[in-house]
């Protein structure tokens, strides 16, 4: 998926452009990880190297991942062979060595770029992605390597002057890419540089084109609607003689005209030395002449042959004559001249070919949706029984919170209860008087308690007496048995009102009766002085069941 192959390295970059499916064949993901993108991006941009995005520093641009990942795709590259390679635009030379990567040391690679300081960095980027040595000749950088990948071949020229007539453009060259934006003029003349059953990818306008060319079309094919289609016809000067194929909309710089310097890819002189960078016709074809070079004029009568050996080996000609006329021959030379109907019959296998691969991918596809489809429905299954677990736990919290809540509803009343049973302890002329025998049990036992605590604070008042002055102990003594005799009256009293008849209390005031949580306080101990208790004219307090 374009735009989203970006990684933290290399390796996580091409695992995001196989992963979005903008490569598929395996020598292609092979290629693109042999050649690190960090070591061709414009200098201080190293941080962005794996980001799938365009970047450019001055005239050094390099395009974003997906977009070379979908032209070397269209390119149909073969792996180990001895196909040309002509990068139009070459850059930072990125492709270039992706290409020769994939190619094989069998292979031709060229490139053809128009600034000096874009060399320069792509010199600098080939040396860092890979030992070499660099040979100037004529303005052409020859990048030889120490292993077996192709040397590759930096032109200073213009692409869009490149010479038809002379150089390696005769024969034609099997792969062409342009790295640059071109109108559709310019595309009818760079795809006369293709060879018969080339392949050119590259931006015209904002759009990325396929073009292959077929050959030319006899009259009796024309019929069978073999060539460009109708809803292409509009890329200019393209005739019968090509396809093309629409592959996405991408936004590239044009390629620059000026200036128009004339280009002239040389031509590559077959010696000895070079042998092994030709194509294997050329290489039987050449062996054979040489090895029977120097023969006899007289021959002796050779065996009959078998219908498939019948052939004479003579040749006259001395080795250094074979020598020379091979230098004039290019790498095409020796192969047969394909016609249309055996262009096309080579045409359809590949395309069953890739149909067949299709295929096979469909039916893996279905298969792995399939496998997806059971995961997903169990994965629904769990998602129901988590979810129905996951309310029972809800339910369950929620009635512990309420237990909670009411516990602590109930715990504040019992700390009022509370609260107000200290306040009438603290008060000596105070008796409490209740409407009912449970709520009176209720409040001795509460009252027992305290009594309880009243004896731990006079211990406590006792010690701190104690550490301050000797002389206050027997008033502390005094204070604490008083306090303990009037909380012994009150339990007694509270114990005979038990035993009564509730009709004996003391009621309160009938106009409070509609307020059940109030406490009325009525003062009986007029003329009394303060500090002292008459057991006959108790102070009474009324409270409710409620406060309970």
């Amino acid at each position: 998926m374009a735009w989203r192959s970006s990684g933290t390295n290399n390796t996580d970059m091409v695992d995001k452009l196989k992963r979005f499916g903008v490569i598929t064949s395996d020598h292609v993901e092979e290629g693109l990880r042999r050649v690190d993108r960090k070591f061709f991006v414009p200098r201080g941009n190293e941080s962005m190297a794996h980001s799938d995005q365009p970047l450019k520093e001055g005239n050094v641009h390099i395009s974003a991942p997906h977009i070379y990942g979908s032209a070397i795709e269209a390119l149909d590259l073969v792996p180990n062979s001895s196909i040309s390679f002509l990068n139009i635009g070459s850059g930072t030379g990125y492709i270039s060595c992706i290409a020769a990567e994939i190619l094989g040391p069998n292979s031709l690679n060229y490139g053809v770029e128009l600034h000096d300081n874009v060399i320069e960095h792509c010199k600098a980027s080939i040396g860092r992605w890979k030992t070499n040595s660099v040979e100037e000749r004529n303005g052409i950088s020859i990048f030889h390597f120490m292993d077996n990948t192709a040397d590759i071949q930096i032109i200073k020229g213009n692409g869009l002057n490149i010479l038809k007539t002379k150089g390696e453009s005769v024969v034609g060259f099997d792969r062409i890419y342009i790295g640059a934006a071109v109108d559709k003029d310019d595309l009818a003349n760079i795809t006369k540089l293709l060879s018969p059953g080339g392949i050119l990818v590259g931006p015209v306008d904002d759009e990325l084109v396929k073009v292959v060319r077929v050959g030319n079309i006899s009259l009796e094919l024309e019929d069978d609607h073999i060539g460009i289609e109708d809803d292409n016809s509009s890329l200019a000067g393209l005739n019968e003689e090509f396809t093309s194929q629409i592959l996405s909309g991408v936004r590239f710089a044009p390629l620059v005209m000026s200036p128009a310097v004339i280009t002239v890819i040389p031509a590559n002189v077959w010696n000895p030395s070079i042998q092994r960078g030709y194509p294997s016709e050329f290489k039987r074809a050449s062996i054979q002449l040489l090895m029977c070079s120097n023969s006899k004029l007289i021959q002796p009568l050779p065996r009959v042959p078998s219908q498939g050996e019948r052939s004479n080996l003579a040749a006259m000609l001395p080795k250094t004559i074979w020598l020379e006329i091979l230098s004039y021959t290019h790498r095409k030379w020796f192969e047969p001249e394909q016609n249309e109907t055996d262009y096309l019959k080579r045409r359809l296998r590949e395309v069953k070919a890739k149909a067949v691969k299709a295929e096979k991918a469909r039916r893996e596809a279905e298969e792995r949706c399939l496998v997806v489809e059971r995961e997903r429905a169990v994965y629904r299954l769990l998602a129901r029984r988590w979810q129905s677990r996951l309310n029972l736990l809800l339910s369950q919290q929620e009635r512990q919170d309420e237990n909670v809540r009411q516990q602590d509803e109930a715990a504040e009343e019992v700390s009022d209860l509370l609260d107000l049973a200290g306040g009438a302890r603290n008060n000596d002329n105070m008796v409490v008087r209740f409407g009912n025998r449970s709520t009176l049990s209720g409040l001795r036992a509460m009252l027992q308690e305290l009594n309880g605590d009243a004896h731990n604070e006079g211990e406590d008042d006792d010690s701190d007496e104690e550490a301050n002055a000797a002389d206050e102990e027997p008033r502390a003594d005094n204070m604490e048995e008083d306090e303990a005799g009037e909380d012994d009256d009150l339990l007694e009293f509270l114990e005979d009102e038990n035993e009564s008849d509730s009709d004996d209390f003391v009621s309160v005031a009938e106009e409070d009766s509609d307020d059940n949580d109030s406490v009325v306080m009525e003062d009986v101990d007029n003329g009394i002085a303060k500090g002292q208790r008459a057991a006959d004219q108790p102070r009474t307090v009324s409270v409710s069941s409620d406060d309970l």
